[in-house]
């Protein structure tokens, strides 16, 4: 008996029938994949918080430098060494205060969904920043930097790290907000989905956090410094100015 081979016509058909498969399935295997890298990312922060934690606490309650390099007790310090650029700046986040409290683990220090180092120009290792008002970067006195855990008031509402694509090719200094006026300083990153960044907050906790503010996603599109906010938006920028951290008037 002769075994008879598909026709012409119900080839197609079942070529269709495969992409419609794959067509209704992809949307599902994206969701799944931005889920998974947005654990990764919480947990990296919960990671980094922790051992933001461990610093103060085997140092009489001082907070560890929030800039990049201007200390020798900076979190990270610039890329050093030799090698490739990636291995450069890994040797950076070694020789950084906060290395040994995350267990030596290089990789939390990276979001899973930046895509940086994948694209020309955009060699970077590095996603995450400390807020300025954390012991890091000033700007233009419009706030005073705390210097100790107990300047901090509220720390479950106060965020430490921040998802930063910094564009001149690492994330440098701290990421600063000016809250005198309704424009942004520093640039958001926003990988997880289109509209939602990861925060890690001074209590050792961390979050997804969504946008709402179209000209927040612009901003984060476009990498550009000192982005203004519309008249008729600003929730974004609201938030991140109530959570931002920095010495309340009262601290000792």
């Amino acid at each position: 008996m002769t075994r008879r081979g598909l026709t012409l016509v119900e080839l197609l058909v079942v070529v269709a029938i495969i992409g419609l498969l794959v067509g209704l399935s992809l949307p599902a295997l994206v969701r799944v994949r931005n889920q998974a890298q947005g654990a990764v990312c919480v947990q990296n922060l919960k990671t980094l918080s922790l051992a933001w934690l461990l610093y103060k606490d085997d140092n009489d309650d001082n907070l560890v430098g929030g800039q990049v390099g201007k200390t020798s007790y900076d979190w990270v310090q610039g890329p050093s060494g030799a090698g490739t650029i990636i291995e450069c700046k890994k040797e950076g986040i070694r020789r950084g205060a906060l290395y040994r409290y995350v267990g030596d683990m290089i990789d939390v220090y990276r979001c899973p969904a930046d895509m940086r180092k994948l694209g020309p120009g955009e060699i970077a290792f590095r996603s995450y920043s400390v807020a300025g008002g954390a012991n890091g970067e000033g700007w233009q006195d419009t706030y005073v930097q705390a210097e100790k855990y107990s300047h901090i008031q509220q720390p479950a509402t106060k965020y430490i790290f921040v998802e930063e694509a910094d564009p001149r090719g690492w994330n440098k200094g701290s990421w600063v907000v000016n809250p005198r006026d309704k424009t942004w300083v520093d640039p958001l990153a926003i990988w997880h989905s289109r509209s939602r960044s990861s925060l890690g907050y001074a209590d050792g906790h961390a979050e997804i956090h969504q946008w709402v503010d179209s000209s927040t996603v612009e901003m984060s599109r476009k990498q550009e410094f000192f982005q203004p906010v519309p008249t008729e938006e600003g929730e974004d920028q609201r938030f991140m100015l109530s959570g931002f951290p920095q010495r309340f008037v009262d601290a000792p």
